[in-house]
């Protein structure tokens, strides 16, 4: 049986545009609005019994403490029970986007001047990130205002408040404020990273470092898109979200076998993508075919 997402996919490789022009007249329709609703209201539910069990689990196996235990946030403190767009057992073992944690890495120790973070949601890798890089102003956006209020919370248990900005809508006259100097931009905003992340619109993207949560499963041929839009300005790479084992995290020692994937699970399905592209020194070389010269 072929699955809707395949459908998608053939649509928009035989027309990008009347796939965008399809999408746009769908997403406006009585019947998106409808199943839109009715996927909130289910994923609000099953979050809720998620977030009871997390909190049980932290309680018996971590004595109740939410600080985060492994990987680049190590230490940073959580409120209990925190509304986030995610789950949050992974954020307080420390396995959280584990495929990203050598990039959040250098990217400390790249020690920008100014980080943007797309879709901040509760704040996890803007506060973070402004534990980690002392000299940074974090520049921090999300559409929802639950999300903003969660951020600023957990900024100022994390005593990093006064060097953040939380803000709602992150618009293309915003992004060219913010991305001047020594930059990152760290984005995952639901698809909306095709309309915005736009070196002809913000210039300064071209010197700008990226971390970037792709979704084709909402925008089919985004990462392609987004790859071929920053081609001849930045380097890419390319990493997916992977199996993980509990020996990675020596915590889960203390939790039972038959619990760790539960614990461990994001939510994500295995064609999950992110890119990091890295913008070219200023005295980089182009390649060049020599040969057919």
């Amino acid at each position: 049986m072929t699955s809707l997402s395949i459908v998608k996919q053939s649509i928009y490789r035989f027309s990008p545009g009347l796939y965008s022009r399809a999408y746009q007249l769908y997403s406006a329709s009585f019947y998106a609005r409808m199943r839109r609703a009715k996927i909130e209201h289910d994923v609000a539910r099953k979050l809720e019994k998620r977030l009871r069990y997390e909190a049980e689990a932290i309680r018996r196996y971590f004595g109740d403490d939410w600080a985060v235990r492994h990987g680049p946030f190590a230490g940073m403190k959580y409120p209990p029970r925190v509304v986030s767009g995610s789950l949050l057992s992974p954020k307080i073992i420390g396995s959280y986007e584990s495929p990203l944690h050598r990039w959040i890495e250098e990217a400390v120790a790249a020690k920008y001047q100014a980080i943007v973070n797309i879709g901040c949601a509760e704040g996890y890798y803007s506060v973070g990130l402004a534990r980690r890089c002392g000299e940074a102003q974090i520049y921090a956006y999300d559409i929802d205002e639950r999300a903003r209020a969660n951020s600023l919370s957990l900024a100022r248990l994390n005593g990093v408040n006064e060097r953040i900005h939380i803000g709602g809508t992150c618009t293309i006259e915003e992004l060219n404020l913010r991305v001047v100097g020594r930059a990152l931009v760290f984005c995952d905003i639901e698809g909306g990273e095709l309309d915005l992340l736009r070196p002809d619109l913000v210039p300064g993207l071209t010197n700008t470092d990226l971390i970037v949560e792709t979704h084709d499963d909402h925008r089919p041929g985004l990462t392609q898109t987004l790859l071929g839009r920053f081609r001849q300005s930045h380097r890419a790479e390319l990493v997916y979200h992977c199996a993980k084992s509990a020996r990675e995290f020596p915590v889960l020692a203390r939790v039972p076998a038959s619990e760790h994937a539960l614990l461990l699970e994001e939510g994500r399905p295995r064609d999950q993508c992110w890119i990091r592209l890295v913008a070219n020194p200023a005295d980089a070389i182009e390649p060049t075919e020599w040969w057919s010269a």
